[in-house]
This record gives structure tokens, C-alpha cells and sequence, in this order.
């Protein structure tokens, strides 16, 4: 013989109460029928609320912020052009000049983020894009304080790049643009497959670390502080500052 649980046996029996109310009111229905439809009411509203006691609730919504991030190229190509030192880098002598103008500066490592290596891109960006990763550093590692992910640092893949070295990248990656925001000195990728940090990570923290990444940019973007495209292919945010 089944043995019943306690839930289930609550279960059988507000049903069964409930059926008997039911039952129970076709008699007065049909002796007033003028209450029918405000009884009728009543009977349903309380079905419904015995039946949501023991609907199973959802605790927190999770929000997979990356996709909610897909900015398009026309969106920001001319303001991004605007906000760079003034014209595209063909090759190393217009990095140099446009440093020497103040119009770039050198992006170097430090406690926020590390530097890949750069085959087809050089350190450079604007002032204001500099700024920029030292604030997302700060965010991102402020919702990991109190963490055994505290003090990570995210990866920078690519940064400014010359017509030249597009067209060498063009034969390697099929996604690369000749008119990219690279060019402009106002862009830069984010990995969010490399962290570092003191100690191994597992997938789950791997995982946890590119949601952080992703609901850090998602609020800087909400702020009007830059644009980002979620690159599944290539295992990046593509991030234009504004």
C-alpha cells in the first residue's frame, strides 16, 4: 500500500473541500440566484489563492546581461571617429605622432587589468578611453571585494590598430572590418575567458567572473559611458568609450 505524504494529503484535502463547497452552492445558487455570480466569485478567488500556495515560486531572477549588450557598428563608427586624435593610424609613425600631441597615451598593466599579446595591435588609446579601463577595474573588483575572487584582473586582447595591421588581421579573423573603431583610438577587447588572480580558477568561477565583467559594463553602457558588443566567436566585449 502507497503511503501518502503530508503535502499530498493537504493537497486531497482542500481539493476535496473545495469540491464539497462547490457542491454545496449549486443548492444555494439555485435557491437565490441573484447572489449566484458574487458567490461564484468569492468561490473561484479562493480556489485560486489555496492553488498559489502551492505554486513554486522562482527566489531571483538571473539576468544574462552579455546579451543584452549587442551595439552595432553604425550606432557609434562616426561619434567614435569624432572622439579619436583626428584621423586613421596607417602605421607606427602616426601612433608616435599623435602621442607626441597628447592625443594617445600608453596602456600599461596594472592592478586592474593585464596585457595580451598583441599581434595585430598596439597599447594606445585616448585619455579618456585610458580613464575609462582604470574605472571599470575599480567597479569590476569592488563586487568582488569580501571574495575569495577579490583583486582579479581582466584581460585587454586588442586595442588600437593601423590600416596595416587590419589587413593583416583580415587574413587571419573574417570578422575583422577595415573601418573599425580600433582605428580611432576609443576602443578595446575584453576577455572574459582570461582572469588572473592568486589562485586557480574553475569553470564555475570562470563563469561567475564574466557575469561580474558583464553587469559592470551593462551599467557604465547604461550610464552613457561607452558602447559594447557581446563577441561569442572571439571571446570578448568589444568596447567603444564614449
Amino acid at each position: 500500500m502507497h503511503r501518502i505524504s503530508g503535502l499530498k494529503k493537504k493537497r486531497i484535502v482542500i481539493v476535496a473541500g473545495l469540491s464539497g463547497i462547490l457542491a454545496l452552492s449549486v443548492g444555494i445558487w439555485s435557491a437565490f440566484p441573484e447572489s449566484s455570480p458574487r458567490v461564484y466569485r468569492r468561490l473561484v478567488n479562493k480556489l485560486q489563492q489555496q492553488r498559489q500556495r502551492f505554486e513554486p515560486k522562482v527566489c531571483f531572477e538571473v539576468i544574462d546581461h552579455s546579451l543584452l549588450m549587442n551595439d552595432k557598428a553604425i550606432y557609434y563608427i562616426g561619434e567614435s571617429f569624432r572622439n579619436g586624435p583626428g584621423g586613421y593610424m596607417k602605421s607606427g609613425k602616426d601612433i608616435v605622432k599623435y602621442v607626441n600631441q597628447g592625443k594617445l597615451t600608453k596602456v600599461e598593466g596594472n592592478e586592474y587589468f593585464v596585457l595580451d599579446t598583441m599581434y595585430y595591435s598596439f597599447p594606445f588609446l585616448t585619455p579618456d578611453a585610458r580613464s575609462f579601463i582604470d574605472e571599470l577595474g575599480f567597479r569590476f573588483q569592488r563586487k568582488l571585494e569580501n571574495t575569495n575572487l577579490q583583486c582579479t584582473r581582466f584581460t585587454l586582447t586588442s586595442i588600437l590598430r593601423t590600416t596595416k595591421s587590419i589587413k593583416r588581421l583580415k587574413k587571419r579573423n573574417r570578422n575583422a572590418i577595415t573601418k573599425s573603431s580600433h582605428l580611432h583610438g576609443t576602443s578595446f577587447d575584453i576577455s572574459y575567458k582570461q582572469f588572473f588572480t592568486d589562485s586557480i580558477l574553475t569553470e564555475a568561477e570562470k563563469l561567475h567572473l564574466k557575469d561580474v565583467l558583464a553587469e559592470t559594463l551593462y551599467e557604465m553602457r547604461g550610464a552613457g559611458k561607452c558602447w559594447v558588443t557581446y563577441e561569442m566567436w572571439q571571446t570578448c566585449y568589444h568596447v567603444v568609450v564614449r
